[in-house]
Order: structure tokens, then C-alpha cells, then sequence
């Protein structure tokens, strides 16, 4: 059974924690790290013989074109994290439609090749988002890997379940939607394979999850930012609590991350549809 391997490329400083504290007219302000860490991915999956997916910013693909063509040419799948990390919650249909097309043209100009993924920032494709899978298809994207079928305060649908489900079909195609993985311990459903979850869970409670749902004919859903493998990025002011949960478990994740490359089997999300769908 084959997971999906995903990257969402952005910065350190354009998290959804940060978004009030720092303007995205003051981005180019920061330090930029983001070329020296997604190498490091790239480096890690290509020793292990891994293609993933990568979700890219499309602010980033404008600023660094070299390194979208770099993802590309690795052999991994270039797909869309829209085009400056503004959450579905906060757009309307209209101005969603405009970033995702804006950030699909950036990418494809690029590449030359079609972007048919897109992950929304922050997960933010909810049940009352759901409007958001007709424009998708309308666009030309195929999938989306967007929703995480937790209770979370800035996200989530809990109902979803936990399996790639189509969203909306027309003449042309289908657009589906692959959820983030949640795993069972006890009567308790929780969250795992990526992000704050990945960096703070014991490792061997992480590899438990995963082994529960291959137990389940059920790939999971890994996804990282290459900044949570970046122990040098420059601190942002910000409240404790915020700073704390941008920092926990960085120094171990890639470790975390080579541990269950050994382990497991991993491909790009198109890949994962294949085989499930």
C-alpha cells in the first residue's frame, strides 16, 4: 500500500498563526529560507526513491521559478497551495476563483506541465467551504487534498471520514477530495502525519497510526512545510503560546521523516487516487 508524500511550499513566516501579526505586504521583508530547505526534501526523497507531491505557494513559484522547475524535474508532482495562503473562509467564491487560476497559470508557465492538485491553506476547505469543489473542477483542477475531518479552531469537517470521496463531476471530469489522515486510539479519533502532529507525537505512537491504517487498507496522507526541518529560521515576534506551537519538535522532525521513509511506501497523491479511488 502506497501514501501520499506531500510538501506544502511556503515560507516560515506565511503561516496562518502569523497572518495577523505579519502583513503580507511586509513579506519581503523576512529572510527567505525556503529554497535551501525544500532541497533538503528533495535531497531526502531522492535518496529513498520517492516521489511526492509538492503543493506550491504561488507567491514562492513567482519569486522562485528555478526552484519550482527544480520539483519538477525531480520527477515529483507540482500542484497548487493557491497564490498567497489566504484562507477559503476568508475569500468569496469570486476572489477564490481568481487565486487559484492565478496560481495554476504561474505553475503550469513554469513547468509546462497541467496542475490538476490543489491543497488549501490551513486546511481550510470545510463543510461550509464545500462550495469551493465546483470552482476547483470549473478550473481544471482534479483533486484536492484540503480537508481534515477533525474539530480544530481554525479548521476542519468532522463528518467527512477518512477516504477520498467525489466532490462534483461535469462533462469534463470529476473533482475529488483525499482528507488528511486521523487515526483511532481507544473510543478517540486524533489527528496525525504531518505538521504539529508529526513534530510532537512520539514517534512510536506516529508509526502505530500508520500500521493501524495499513491495517485498514487505508494509506495515509503525510504533509510537511520545508521550514518544520529548518532549526536556523529567524524566530518571529509573537506570542508565546503561537511561537511554541511553530516550534515544537523541529529539531527531530527529519529524523521522524527518514525513520518513516524506511518504513513505509510513499508516491504523490496522484498516485494514491489511482490505487484507492
Amino acid at each position: 500500500m502506497r501514501n501520499a508524500f506531500t510538501v506544502d511550499v511556503e515560507e516560515y513566516f506565511q503561516v496562518e498563526a502569523f497572518s495577523d501579526l505579519i502583513p503580507k505586504k511586509d513579506w519581503h521583508k523576512f529572510p527567505s529560507r525556503v529554497e535551501e530547505t525544500t532541497a533538503r526534501l528533495l535531497d531526502l526523497l531522492d535518496a529513498y526513491h520517492v516521489h511526492g507531491t509538492f503543493f506550491v505557494l504561488g507567491w514562492i513559484a513567482r519569486i522562485h521559478p528555478a526552484l519550482v522547475e527544480r520539483i519538477s524535474k525531480a520527477g515529483h508532482e507540482v500542484a497548487s497551495h493557491g497564490f498567497n495562503h489566504t484562507m477559503i473562509t476568508e475569500m468569496t467564491p469570486e476572489a477564490f476563483r481568481q487565486d487559484i487560476r492565478k496560481s495554476k497559470a504561474i505553475l503550469e508557465g513554469i513547468t509546462g506541465r497541467s496542475v490538476k492538485g490543489y491543497r488549501a491553506p490551513t486546511f481550510s476547505i470545510t463543510e461550509k467551504t464545500s462550495w469551493a469543489h465546483a470552482i476547483l473542477l470549473q478550473e481544471g483542477y482534479s483533486y484536492s487534498s484540503s480537508v481534515f475531518p477533525i474539530w480544530h479552531d481554525r479548521y476542519g469537517w468532522p463528518k467527512f471520514g477518512n477516504h477520498p470521496r467525489k466532490m462534483d463531476s461535469d462533462g469534463t471530469g470529476e473533482i475529488w477530495e483525499v482528507p488528511m489522515a486521523v487515526g483511532s486510539l481507544g473510543p478517540f479519533q486524533i489527528p496525525f502525519g504531518g505538521g504539529g502532529y508529526l513534530r510532537s507525537y512520539p514517534f512510536f505512537l506516529t508509526k502505530a497510526l500508520f500500521r493501524s491504517r495499513a491495517r485498514k487498507d487505508s494509506p495515509v496522507v503525510l504533509y510537511i512545510h520545508p521550514w518544520e526541518i529548518d532549526t536556523q529560521h529567524p524566530a518571529v515576534q509573537a506570542p508565546f503560546f503561537r511561537r511554541f506551537r511553530h516550534k515544537i519538535g523541529i529539531p527531530k522532525l527529519e529524523r521522524k521523516l527518514v525513520a518513516l521513509l524506511e518504513l513505509m511506501k510513499f508516491g504523490t497523491v496522484g498516485q494514491y487516487l489511482e490505487e484507492v479511488a
